[in-house]
């Protein structure tokens, strides 16, 4: 881990000041003082938030050098000191690795019991809130658009799962941490649940955590943490890509839908060109598209030792491997054997195992 970071933990304000002497490129990972921060998001005014979660707020701020930054402020929970795991989790996963499909963490600022991180701003928002918010928002995504996207996160668990020393396991895979740049670049982002993995190490044993519809059925009964848990929630997320539908959704006729269930009634029905969204105008490849959402359910079965790596998924996206090459078992789902409603919190019994999931709702990083 970088000097910068360790002295972000540090009250002696000169050894900070030292610190943000060393950092001459603004890429830099840094530390901020509080009174930067709250000067750049004017006070922490509420005409500059733009978003909050279950670990506190964001602010859209400008910083001394004219760069834009979103300003997470953490919730620290004394009891379960959640913020401050989240705080940890994300300076050692983030200040020391680069990519372009992953958000930059700017610097952090240690000010008493409170925590910050600073992030690069995100003009375009979350996957989850221009894509699959109304529908003349997705009229924005053409095919090339999404394709870029999907296959700008293949990338990014790639890099994070097979090339970082130690691997990192993000553990919340959703279309809410997909940022998207002013030129719909994703960033995959929040990695406040995120989990280090040596090389010798297969799974862990963790408090299940996570999203409802991109929890991994085996991960959600166990607690064993792999990659492969990871891979499931790449899987419902290029599903609603290439859909533009959220992974549940609710109609008075229906009640809930699940999009990895009707994925595969499409699939046993050879009509999965027909999950492709509407907003497209039958302007997309569809040999691409099907292409696609047959990686989405190979990433989703329900035995995930058969689930792609996240390299081979890619190869997948880009037609380097064959995906008919594979067969497709059925994908599992949580919805199976939990009955948990979006936005709760409970622990459930199920195979004799105790697991908690629990619901974050989170912030976004642009506006």
């Amino acid at each position: 881990m970088k000097l910068s970071c360790l002295n972000c933990f540090s009250s002696d304000s000169r050894t900070a000041d030292r610190t943000r002497q060393e950092a001459q490129n603004p890429e830099n990972f840094r530390v901020f003082s509080y009174n930067e921060l709250r000067s750049a998001t004017n006070g922490f005014h509420s005409a500059a938030k733009i978003g909050e979660g279950g670990f506190g707020s964001v602010y859209k701020g400008r910083i001394r050098d004219g760069s834009l930054v979103a300003v997470k402020v953490l919730s620290i929970e004394v009891e379960s000191m959640r913020g401050e795991r989240e705080f940890m989790a994300e300076i050692a996963a983030l200040s020391d690795i680069r990519h372009e499909n992953l958000v930059t963490l700017r610097g952090c600022c240690v000010d008493g019991a409170s925590r910050y991180l600073v992030y690069e701003y995100m003009e375009n928002n979350s996957l989850a809130h221009s894509l699959l918010g109304k529908q003349q928002n997705r009229l924005r995504f053409s095919w090339e658009t999404r394709r870029k996207i999907s296959l700008g996160v293949a990338r990014a668990l790639a890099y994070l799962h097979e090339e970082v020393q130690p691997h990192i396991v993000h553990r919340d895979i959703k279309a809410s941490n997909i940022l998207l740049d002013r030129d719909f670049t994703p960033k995959v982002s929040d990695f406040g649940l995120s989990k280090l993995f040596t090389d010798n190490v297969s799974h862990v044993s963790t408090r299940v955590a996570g999203t409802l519809g991109y929890l991994a059925p085996e991960y959600a009964i166990s607690g064993h943490l792999t990659r492969k848990s990871d891979v499931y929630g790449f899987g419902v997320l290029l599903l609603e890509i290439v859909s533009g539908r959220a992974v549940m959704d609710f109609d008075r006729e229906y009640r809930e839908h699940y999009l990895v269930q009707k994925a595969w009634e499409a699939y046993n029905a050879n009509e999965l060109v027909q999950l492709v969204d509407s907003a497209l105008e039958n302007n997309f490849p569809e040999e691409e598209a099907v292409r696609f959402l047959t990686v989405g359910l190979l990433c989703v079965q329900e035995t995930a030792k058969v689930r792609p790596r996240m390299s081979e998924a890619y190869r997948m996206l880009t037609n380097e491997t064959n995906v008919n090459d594979f067969e497709i078992s059925q994908p599992g789902l949580v919805s199976d054997f939990m009955n948990i409603r979006t936005g709760q919190k409970q622990t459930t019994e199920a195979s004799g195992s105790s697991y908690a999931v629990s619901m974050f709702s989170t912030a976004n990083l642009g506006r």
